[in-house]
């Protein structure tokens, strides 16, 4: 069985049970907040990527040629079936509506979105061969931005539970137009952290004197960021905070620096003039 053995450590990369969904998790600390709701069936999740291929159309040009493919939108969505309900999970099902600020039991539906309506949120399931302490791994799931597309429905039935379909849609901001609506943690168990740092962006166009604020997330999360740029007379950098000086190119680089070894990230900044 020279090709067909599996690998030794299968059972650590396993994804077990159907997990749950929370408003909140910290990967670092693994602290979960709120369950939504209990479910049955499972969760579904999908983020499905549209392209454009810019070379469909140009005679003798190959079909899905990968330097004329463009990537357009990612549409990520997670669903499944409630099999409980409150006041507070018909609201976020309702998607835009009010709690009644005179009877917490009445959910008032309105037409129009407001920002406080686009919620995160979490599924976290078992991964790995450990399920239990501070060993066990987990497969997390954050979904950004996240709004009731599914509307509100039930399916009640005769001597049986009331079911609760959704459909929860993440959304783009405007503030942050590149970043996308979900991301994905992964812990084995016992794993121990891979120091890295990812800025929230690559590149930049500004103008003289804007300026730009860059984010980092670090592992481990308690490590110190330093800043630099390589063109101070081209855009300078305090505390990830980005000021246009004068028009050219440089790059700005976030580090850390664990156990005497420095990881950075960087992002590239063009700026014009005025």
């Amino acid at each position: 069985m020279k090709y067909t053995k599996i690998p030794a450590d299968t059972f650590k990369q396993i994804q077990l049970n159907a997990g749950i969904l929370v408003d909140a998790f910290d990967p670092a600390t693994e602290e979960i907040g709120n369950i939504i709701g209990a479910t049955t069936g499972g969760i579904n999740f999908t983020a499905t990527p549209a392209y454009s291929d810019y070379g469909e159309d140009i005679d003798n040009c190959p079909k899905n040629t990968k330097e004329l493919k463009k990537q357009d939108d990612i549409d990520a969505k997670m669903s499944g079936t409630f099999v409980t309900v409150s006041a507070g999970l018909v609201k976020r099902l309702v998607a835009a509506g009010d709690v009644d600020a005179n009877d917490a039991r009445h959910i008032i539906p309105r037409k129009d979105l407001v920002d406080s309506d686009f919620q995160t949120i979490w599924w976290i399931g078992d991964y790995s061969d450990v399920n239990d302490g501070s060993n066990a791994g987990f497969l997390a799931i954050k979904l950004m931005n996240a709004l009731s597309t599914g509307g509100f429905q039930i399916q009640s039935t005769d001597k049986g539970k009331g079911q609760f379909a959704f459909e929860f849609t993440g959304h783009f901001s405007m503030a942050e137009q590149d970043k996308v609506p979900y991301e994905i943690y992964v812990k084995g168990s016992g794993d121990v952290e891979t120091p890295s740092i990812l800025l929230n962006r690559h590149s930049a166009s500004m103008a003289e004197g804007d300026n730009l604020t860059l984010t980092a997330t670090v592992t481990p999360a308690s490590q110190t960021v330093t800043w630099s740029s390589a063109n101070t007379s081209v855009a300078t950098v305090t505390d990830g905070e980005i000021t246009a000086v004068a028009e050219g190119n440089t790059v700005i680089t976030g580090a850390i620096t664990v156990d005497g070894v420095t990881y950075t990230d960087t992002c590239t900044v063009v700026v014009t003039g005025e």
